[in-house]
């Protein structure tokens, strides 16, 4: 086992609502602060997951039909309120966008169970529009071009289509009801050509600037990791800590000034909470106080989640696949929990290889349930 960081983060799943319109037809993966089904990035210097963390049966069909694919994501997938499996889904990215294929338990590629409200969602050619929407997209952005268009649908009557189209070099998310009629239109997150990108730093290789801040404000806190991350060309550092055994993210930019969080989503580590200025406050602000008397007070640990801080915690089943398929990885942190639908408990794990992360679950007998290539 590696050498082992010190620090805490609490890991949830992220849900992805994407559906095939047929077994051969894999879905585009969106996942934004607006819509769950538009603003795919590219990625830039990522290092794929192992192959190892396929099935065999998924590995040969990617391998034989999906040419020059990228894995970074595999997951088990759970009928929906149980604990049985019904296959597994799988993200790759092609030409730089996330695609989804979906597999029974046998390995063999198939659709996507509806939602939990028996709602299909269904990617759509422009030709497969209602008229009335290509009609409202032609008058009001001529010229456009579609980037994605998908229509809702409960018991085969369409809820609504949302469709995100690119117009003067602006994507824009443009949505109808079920009829056809607009509803609403925004500007979706950057353009098609905007990376978003998450990489691994050393402490040692933090700024001078960051360093001081950490020892001098932060002293007192236990240091846990530093993640680089660029967001439509803007640059900034999450530095995780813990103190009191809750986690803090501070955001710095590249003077070394604390900033707010940039991109979607906030801070980086699910269940973590960003360090503040008074009582209370849960925005990240410069300069702020560390927990303690003149600080926010620390919320106790969730009941059913067990922080692991030391790797040599772990089951040697998964300590064994790690060593096995992430060679020369560094533990970051990890937390076992018990799913509401388990009787066992789930080991979430935090890791890096070089400068790529990565997130990985286990059963409590060390079988991988999911591995995801941070982005």
């Amino acid at each position: 086992m590696k050498r082992s960081i010190l620090s805490v983060a609490l890991l949830v799943l992220l849900l992805n609502a994407s559906c095939s319109k047929t077994a051969l037809a894999p879905d585009l993966t969106q996942s934004t602060e607006t819509s769950t089904l538009f603003g795919a990035r590219v990625s830039t210097g990522l290092v794929a997951l192992p192959a190892s963390t396929l099935p065999t049966a998924v590995k040969s069909y990617l391998d034989q039909n999906v040419s020059g694919y990228t894995l970074i994501r595999v997951e088990k997938m759970r009928q929906p309120g149980t604990t049985t499996y019904w296959g597994t889904k799988v993200t790759v990215l092609q030409n730089g966008v996330p695609v989804d294929y979906f597999f029974d338990t046998n390995g063999a590629l198939t659709t996507r169970p509806a939602g939990p409200r028996g709602e299909i969602i269904t990617r759509l050619t422009a030709a497969q529009l209602p008229a009335s929407v290509s009609n409202y997209l032609n008058q009001t952005y001529a010229g456009y071009q579609l980037v994605v268009a998908e229509s809702m649908q409960i018991n085969g009557t369409a809820q609504e289509y949302r469709v995100q189209i690119l117009s003067n070099n602006q994507r824009i998310d443009v949505h109808f009801d079920g009829t056809g009629t607009f509803r609403d239109a925004h500007g979706a997150p950057s353009n098609l050509e905007t990376a978003h990108s998450v990489t691994y730093i050393s402490r040692d290789n933090l700024s001078d600037a960051i360093k001081t801040t950490l020892n001098s404000t932060y002293s007192n806190y236990k240091y846990g990791w530093a993640e680089q991350h660029v967001h439509d060309g803007t640059t900034t550092y999450d530095v995780k800590l813990f103190n009191n055994g809750q986690p803090v993210v501070l955001h710095f930019d590249t003077s070394g000034a604390q900033v707010a969080p940039a991109g979607p989503g906030g801070p980086t580590g699910p269940g973590s909470t960003t360090a503040v200025a008074g009582p209370g406050s849960t925005t990240a602000v410069a300069g702020p106080k560390p927990a303690g008397p003149a600080g926010a007070p620390t919320p106790p640990a969730a009941a059913d989640r067990q922080l692991i801080l030391d790797a040599a915690s772990l089951p040697s089943a998964i300590t064994s696949y790690l060593q096995a398929n992430f060679s020369g990885y560094i533990f970051l942190a990890a937390d076992l929990h018990t799913p509401p639908t388990g009787t066992t408990g789930e080991y979430k794990v935090d890791l890096a290889v070089g400068q790529q992360l990565y997130k990985l679950k286990f059963s409590s007998s060390g079988e991988l349930l999911k591995a995801e290539a941070r982005r």
